[in-house]
């Protein structure tokens, strides 16, 4: 019985390796078309199909490259400075408007009223400075009339002190009686008194002289105020005429005539296009190979359009730390409005040049855990080489150190490649090709690319199942 059910197992797997040794042969070998690169045929006695490339010698540019925006040199949105409702807009999208163009209009029926009252105020201040200025006058006369007539008790006092010494020695004489004395002593005495009142008038007057020249410095000061309210004034109410702040096109009208509007409440969008900035978030595995001044080659997607040659102008101080990329921008003129805000565009940023470098097509280099490795071939056999890479662009990666012009690296095909395996090379979708010249120990069926000077030149093969041969390697 276990006989019995052993033997029905080993059929079934029998049978199941028959129908996959048939699938292979269907699918690889079977097809009357060119191999396909895809099947793999790891047997020992079986090549692997790869496509071989040369490592050349020549000018080498590095470059990354990356898709972009446009965006405006400078844009500005309009804003009303007073509270008003619009009553004319005169530009529409698309327009284009010079500094100080006015561009929409407020209503200015209660900034003109403050106008006048700030002006009415104006010419009160000026009525009341001129009355301070008539009384300074007034109290200037009042204080000059003191001093006179303080003068004239003066003389008067001095001439009575005089005659009351002469009558003193008079009396004592017995030239004049006594009571001539004593008249002459009371008229003296008199005077001193109207002496002493003058000079309290005239230090009253002074005072008054004083306080009319404050006052008339505060009407000066009152007026200066005035007037400060009333250019205030006008100068609130030419704020219903908005005008624009700089050259540009109209992008937007934000509200519509009758609106409303309060300061810092945007109504219009206007952009400066004749020049634009071309920005692209750049990776900071690259920010340091790009520097300010950096040739910039920019292509759009419109049909036909010439690439523009740029130079990096600025390349932004920080790293989003989201994304990780940095903005890198080049500035340029935009005749004729041909870039628009908002446009894609792909940037590929110069990042090195060399005179004479080794370099292999991109494809040729295996990248893994920080090192890069490529497949040389050497006969019909392969080794895995770890190389050095420097400068890179959309095509090709130079080769610092670790392979030399002129040797044959796989460029396609290395996956599942192992050391000292053994590879037949081919064209993408078709048949094989001679190998390289100067390698005596290729093993016969093993065909090489013949180098020249782009890489390996295609020669058909004679086994090759499009020309009706068989297939290689079965």
């Amino acid at each position: 019985m276990k006989a019995a059910r052993l033997g029905a197992r080993l059929g079934v797997l029998a049978a199941v390796v028959a129908a996959g040794v048939w699938a292979v042969y269907a699918n690889v070998g079977g097809r009357g078309g060119g191999m396909d690169m895809s099947a793999r045929v790891t047997g020992s006695g079986t090549p692997f199909p790869v496509t071989v490339a040369v490592a050349e010698s020549g000018p080498m540019g590095g470059s990354v490259t990356y898709t972009g925006g446009v965006a405006p040199f400078n844009e500005e949105d309009i804003y009303p400075r007073v509270t008003g409702r619009i009553v004319e807009m005169t530009v529409y999208p698309g327009d284009a408007v010079r500094a100080g163009q006015v561009v929409a209009r407020l209503d200015d029926v209660e900034l003109g009223s403050r106008v006048v009252e700030a002006e009415a105020g104006r010419a009160t201040a000026q009525a009341n400075r001129s009355q301070m200025e008539a009384d300074l006058v007034a109290a200037q006369h009042g204080t000059v009339q003191m001093e006179r007539e303080l003068a004239m008790v003066e003389a008067e006092l001095t001439y009575a002190r005089g005659v009351t010494l002469r009558a003193e020695r008079l009396v004592k004489s017995g030239a004049i009686s006594q009571q001539e004395f004593e008249s002459d002593r009371s008229l003296a005495a008199s005077l001193e008194a109207k002496q002493q009142a003058a000079r309290a008038k005239l230090e009253q007057a002074r005072a008054m002289e004083a306080s009319a020249r404050g006052k008339l410095e505060a009407s000066a000061s009152m007026v200066a105020q005035a007037e400060a309210q009333a250019r205030t004034a006008r100068v609130v109410r030419d704020y219903v005429t908005i005008v624009a702040p700089s050259a540009g096109y109209v992008v937007k009208r934000l509200v519509a005539p009758g609106v409303l509007v309060q300061p810092g409440m945007p109504i219009l969008k206007i952009t400066q296009v004749d020049r634009v900035r071309l920005q692209a978030n750049v990776g900071e595995k690259d920010l340091a190979s790009i520097r300010v001044g950096a040739p910039v080659r920019v292509t759009t997607t419109a049909s036909g359009a010439a690439p523009i040659a740029a130079r990096v102008t600025s390349v932004f101080p920080f790293v989003d730390p989201g994304a990780r990329t940095a903005v890198v921008e080049a500035v340029v003129d935009n005749p004729g409005r041909r870039l628009v805000p908002g446009q894609y565009v792909t940037m590929r940023f110069t990042t090195g040049l060399r005179a004479k470098a080794v370099s292999v097509p991109r494809s040729a280099v295996a990248r893994l855990g920080g090192k890069a490795t490529v497949w040389v071939v050497e006969g019909d056999r392969v080794e895995p080489r770890e190389v050095l890479l420097g400068l890179e662009d959309s095509e090709r990666v130079e080769v610092t150190r670790g392979l030399a012009a002129g040797e044959h690296v796989v460029a396609r095909g290395h996956e599942g490649l192992y050391a000292d395996a053994r590879v037949r090379a081919v064209t993408a979708g078709g048949p094989a090709v001679p190998a390289p010249a100067g390698k005596p120990d290729a093993m016969p069926g093993m065909d090489m690319p013949a180098t020249g000077p782009k890489g390996p030149t295609v020669a058909p093969k004679a086994d090759d199942p499009a020309k009706g041969g068989k297939h290689g390697g079965h």
